[in-house]
């Protein structure tokens, strides 16, 4: 999986071995196991799985993979292309300006077959010569309209900007104010702040540029500024938010930079919105804090409502067989964000409530027999209440929402494990990635991603349920799953993991004789040793895939809290060595078995670790 091949997700890879600390072969060889052949999309001579034809790429190279039929050669442009022996081939090849035609022929028995691809390279380059802007490039894109004059720097700070010719000067104005210096920040491209001021009629950005030779040019933004000073409203969280745990990327609330995950909202809570931008409305989280809100997640409420302040005095904290709480009564629901924190072994999670006073002067507790070991509260200058919940252990899952208008986080206990059965009564949610119509990767020897990770998480399911453990599949067949599904069903099953297999493939511009191996992704520091767990297997089981090291990578099947989520990227489709192995039975065997020995050595070492403390 790929930025190339990445579905809307926002956005791999060992002889054989049993799930014992002892390494056997299986009982049976792999390649004697009931094998089903991997369906091909194409029966044709040439079959190129990448680029499309009539792609743009913004560099001066382009992967060009796919394959011809077995024992076939095949020539580039005249130029003869290296071919295996199962008609793979992977090149590199360089393009020059504007388009390019790849003129394929292949020829096999006195047939010949010929293809042709158009690819256009137009790396991004500014304008030369005479002054130009680019009308695309123009910021703000949108309106961005202030309710009120906005406290502090950063929420006064409007950033301006523009694409035009290199190594001229620039200005920009907005009505009546200006014009203010711009910085050429790399060749072409000049930005600039304006600081919204205490009132502002909707008003465009004017933008002037002076070419070295003298010329200029004008434009103005497409979208206007203004400072209405109408006040702050009131709006409420009436999106419908799955699960409890899942924090799916179309409803969160972003800071301003748009890049990172603050807060995730629950239906019912209401916000300070301070103003609006394009399709989100400006909440105030406090009062050094704006976030991007989807304006689908909240609906304003009338003019004149009161401002939401939800004061809470006590804390409750309750110990159950699968979950420890905690449990903040407040009169209404507000906006609020966890963070989990791991320092030198210790575990932790912050909860921070907007709009919110803490006023706590008594916490009932179960702590002697929970996970959590102790709470604390502050009072954040700004209107934020702050609780910290110390943890005796790893969180093994955790999630956050609002029973009427109680606050409610659960945190999942260690489960009992006995390190000589550590699968034994265990719940482990296996996805196969993608599957239907969402093929994932392209495979250069027809078979795309899809059909290569079911077969591998079919037997990693085998494995596991081998040596005791509960194991559901998101699917079985080649059906097509939302990806929201996914860990749905993990947290339905009130699983301890969720394991999503896959294949991964490079982006655009990367020469993919520099990138090849085994990886695996985490998003929650929970996580963590999950995924070094199966790392340390993969790498371990299939030396010769190599190491593509653990990522942290925020994602859609790495972000749910409920329980402990991993994604697995068991080698490149874009490796020829990589890709031949996962095309074989005998490779997808060692995939599995790796995967499912990295899972039992996970729980083992937890259970090890249960024993010592």
């Amino acid at each position: 999986m790929s930025r190339r091949f990445l579905l809307t997700i926002l956005l791999l890879s060992g002889g054989a071995l049993a799930l014992a600390q002892t390494t056997t072969p299986p009982a049976t060889p792999p390649a004697a196991r009931g094998t089903t052949l991997l369906p091909p999309v194409s029966d044709a001579p040439i079959f190129v799985a990448y680029p499309p034809e009539g792609y743009t790429v913004a560099y001066d190279h382009v992967l060009l993979e796919g394959s011809v039929k077995p024992g076939a050669t095949l020539t580039l442009n005249g130029q003869p292309v290296e071919v295996g022996a199962d008609g793979l081939f992977i090149e590199w090849v360089p393009l020059k300006p504007g388009e390019n035609v790849l003129a394929l022929e292949s020829s096999q028995g006195g047939q010949a077959a010929r293809q042709e691809l158009r690819v256009t390279s137009a790396p991004p380059q500014p304008p030369t010569g005479a002054a130009q802007i680019v009308p695309s490039s123009l910021l703000p894109a949108g309106d961005r309209v202030a309710y009120v004059q906005p406290q502090g720097l950063e929420g006064q700070a409007v950033p301006v900007a523009f694409t035009g010719t290199a190594g001229g000067k620039a200005t920009f104005s907005v009505g009546s104010f200006g014009p203010f210096a711009m910085t050429e920040t790399a060749p072409g491209r000049y930005e600039g702040t304006f600081l919204l001021p205490e009132r502002l009629s909707p008003a465009t950005v004017a933008f002037t540029l002076a070419a070295p030779d003298g010329s200029a040019a004008t434009a103005t933004s497409p979208g206007k500024l203004s400072v209405t000073g109408t006040g702050p409203r009131v709006a409420e969280v009436t999106a419908t938010i799955p699960g409890r745990g899942l924090q799916a990327g179309t409803f969160v609330w972003r800071n301003g930079a748009g890049r990172n995950y603050v807060v995730f909202p629950r239906p019912g809570a209401l916000a300070v919105v301070v103003g609006e931008e394009g399709n989100t409305f400006v909440v105030r989280a406090s009062g050094t804090l704006t976030l991007n809100a989807p304006k689908s997640t909240l609906t304003l409420r009338p003019e004149g409502m009161p401002l939401p302040r939800a004061v809470f005095t006590q804390i409750d904290v309750k110990a159950g067989p699968t979950h420890s709480e905690v449990r903040l009564d407040l009169p209404l629901r507000v906006p609020f964000t966890v963070e989990q924190q791991v320092n030198r072994g210790e575990s932790s999670l912050d909860l921070r409530l907007f709009s919110s006073v803490a006023d706590v002067d008594y916490i009932v507790s179960d702590f002697p027999n929970g996970l959590i070991r102790d709470v604390r509260w502050t009072q954040e200058s700004d209107g934020v209440a702050r609780v910290r919940v110390d943890l005796s252990g790893a969180p093994w899952g955790y999630d956050a929402t609002y029973e009427g208008t109680t606050l409610v986080l659960r945190v999942r206990n260690a489960p009992a494990l006995d390190a000589r059965a550590p699968l034994r009564g265990r719940t482990i949610v296996v996805d196969p990635g993608h599957g239907g119509d969402e093929l994932g990767g392209a495979g250069p020897l027809r078979v795309p991603e899809k059909n290569l990770t079911l077969p591998i998480a079919l037997r990693v399911a085998e494995l596991l349920r081998e040596r005791g453990a509960t194991v559901v599949l998101t699917r079985d067949s080649d059906v097509t799953v939302p990806i929201y599904d996914r860990p749905l069903l993990a947290e339905s099953r009130d699983a301890d993991l969720l394991v999503s297999v896959h294949a991964n493939a490079l982006p655009d511009g990367v020469d993919p004789r520099t990138r090849r191996g085994s990886g695996v992704y985490y998003y929650q520091p929970q996580a963590r040793a999950l995924a070094d767990a199966l790392q340390a297997s993969l790498v371990s089981v299939l030396p010769e895939v190599g190491n593509d090291g653990v990522h942290y990578q925020n994602l859609a099947l790495t972000r749910p809290t409920a329980q402990l989520s991993v994604l697995v990227e068991t080698a490149f489709l874009t490796d020829k060595g990589n890709l031949r192995l996962l095309m074989s039975a005998a490779g997808r065997e060692r995939f599995a078995q790796a995967i499912a020995l990295g899972i039992e050595r996970f729980y083992r070492d937890a259970a090890l670790g249960q024993g010592r403390r």
